[in-house]
C-alpha cells in the first residue's frame, strides 16, 4: 500500500469520526446494540429510550426520529418500534401528536409541602401561566356541589370553566366551585384562583387534590 493510500484511508476514516451524530444514533448507540436474549426487543428499545430522556440526550417537548427511521436504523420491525413507543406513551413519558409526531412529555415537579396553585407550578417551570375561559357565572348550589362542598340549599356559588396553559400550550382543564362567601364573583379571578381568595382573605391552606391524565382533542 503507498503512503498516498495510506493518507487517504486515514483522512476517510478521521472524517467519519469528527462527524456529529444524528439524533437517532445518539439515542440507540451502533445498531447492534439490541441483544440476542430472553427479553423482548419493544423492551430493550423503551429502555433505550427511556435512557435518552433521563441523561438528557432527549430533552422535555423534543421530538423523537420517526417509527419508520428508527426501525430500519435497528434493523426491527416497525410492530416493534410502534409497541415500544406506545408503552411510553401509556407511562406518560411521551405523548403523540397527531400529524406531528411523538414528543418527550413535559414533567411538571412541585413540592407537596405546601398547597401550590396552578400558576405557581407552571412558574416554578419557568413557563408562563394563562387560561382560556370556558364559562364562568353565579348561580345556586347544586345537590352533588351542596353534598360535596356541604352546603345548605340554597347557597350560593361561583362556577369557573377554563383550560389552562403553560406558554400558549393547553395542560390541563379546570372546573371550580367556591362559595360565594368566599369569592364575590368570577371576575375577580384574572389569572391564578388561589391568589383572588387570598386578596378575598380566603385562601386554601390544606385539600385533597385528584388528578387524571386525559388526551385533548385537536
Amino acid at each position: 500500500m503507498s503512503d498516498d493510500t495510506v493518507q487517504q484511508v486515514f483522512n476517510q476514516s478521521l472524517l467519519k469520526s469528527t462527524q456529529p451524530q444524528g439524533l437517532t444514533e445518539r439515542i440507540f448507540g451502533e445498531p447492534g446494540t439490541l441483544k440476542d436474549n430472553a427479553t423482548p426487543l419493544y423492551i430493550q428499545l423503551q429502555s433505550l429510550i427511556q435512557q435518552a430522556i433521563d441523561n438528557g440526550t432527549l430533552e422535555r417537548g423534543s421530538a423523537l426520529p420517526a417509527e419508520r427511521e428508527i426501525a430500519q436504523y435497528m434493523k426491527v420491525s416497525r410492530v416493534t418500534v410502534k409497541r415500544a413507543i406506545s408503552e411510553l406513551v401509556t407511562e406518560g413519558r411521551l405523548i403523540q401528536r397527531q400529524g406531528a409526531g411523538t414528543f418527550v412529555a413535559e414533567r411538571m415537579v412541585h413540592k407537596l409541602d405546601r398547597l401550590n396553585s396552578f400558576s405557581e407550578v407552571i412558574e416554578s417551570v419557568d413557563k408562563h401561566p394563562d387560561s382560556l375561559w370556558i364559562e364562568r357565572g353565579i348561580g345556586l348550589a347544586s345537590r352533588e356541589e351542596q353534598a360535596r362542598l356541604l352546603l345548605p340549599s340554597g347557597t350560593e356559588v361561583v362556577r369557573m370553566f377554563r383550560v389552562r396553559m403553560a406558554d400558549d400550550t393547553p395542560v390541563a382543564l379546570e372546573y371550580a366551585v367556591v362559595p360565594r362567601k368566599y369569592l364575590d364573583t368570577p371576575f375577580d379571578v384574572t389569572g391564578s384562583l388561589y391568589e383572588a381568595l387570598a386578596r378575598a382573605g380566603s385562601r386554601p391552606v390544606k385539600a385533597i387534590q385528584k388528578l387524571r391524565a386525559v388526551a385533548f382533542g385537536g
